[in-house]
């Protein structure tokens, strides 16, 4: 009796690891490790999106099933840490292969989950997050934070302030709502938002983020603003990656 108690969790396990294998293998080329970065402004994309400490939890059988079960009864649980950050470069990933307009929703979903899985397991935390930075959009068709820091700024990313870091961290979550263009409030609320994220991470002093607080919009935001920058141009084309090679 006690064997069969044992083998019903092993079997379980091993069909879950056996369903990841194959339908990874259904997702075709896998994307290119990044180079990583560390610089602040990809460090501060990791507190717009995450809620803990930047750090990537692989994810195997017995721990997705765990997922589920805590889904099933609390849904507000404390999710996998990188999970999300996964989920968004997987996402970028699908939407770049070709023909995956014809895959089903179904199936599309269990290829995303088993790429984030994959990732979890064979990248580093600061591989993932470079990935996420690289293949983002940051609203007026922008791809990836260097394009976003020039088109803003004018600037590379390792040259941005920290107000400024953090101002573009707020966007890929909705780029057109905290539009610095066209929704400015909102835009500093966000980037005061994820200020307050980066002092909860312990990344920045409290006198840091309060200096940082005080500034305002740069005036070339401001101006074209004013001028009309408004257009209908806020929403990222589907299906761009920089994560897709060259």
């Amino acid at each position: 009796m006690l064997v069969l108690l044992l083998l019903v969790p092993l079997v379980l396990l091993g069909s879950v690891e056996c369903l990841y294998r194959y339908t990874l293998s259904r997702v075709g080329e896998l994307p290119r490790v990044p180079v990583a970065r560390t610089d602040l402004a990809t460090r501060a994309l990791w507190a717009a999106t995450e809620e803990g400490p930047l750090q990537l939890e692989p994810r195997w059988p017995w721990t997705l099933v765990a997922e589920f079960a805590q889904v099933s009864w609390h849904p507000r649980h404390e999710r996998t840490a990188g999970s999300l950050t996964s989920w968004y470069v997987a996402r970028q990933w699908m939407t770049s292969r070709p023909g995956h307009e014809s895959t089903s929703m179904r199936n599309w979903h269990l290829r995303g989950l088993a790429l984030c899985m994959w990732i979890s397991r064979h990248w580093t935390v600061e591989e993932l997050l470079t990935a996420y930075a690289e293949g983002s959009g940051f609203g007026r068709n922008i791809i990836g934070l260097d394009a976003a820091a020039r088109r803003y700024f004018g600037k590379a990313p390792g040259q941005l302030a920290l107000h400024e870091a953090a101002l573009l961290a707020g966007l890929p979550q909705s780029p057109a709502r905290y539009d610095p263009f066209c929704q400015p409030e909102r835009a500093l609320q966000r980037r005061n938002v994820v200020l307050s994220r980066l002092q909860g991470l312990g990344w920045i002093s409290e006198a840091q983020g309060e200096e940082a607080r005080k500034q305002p919009l740069p005036p070339a935001i401001i101006a074209e603003e004013g001028a009309g920058a408004c257009a209908h141009d806020q929403n990222t084309p589907p299906g761009r990656s920089r994560l897709q090679g060259e």
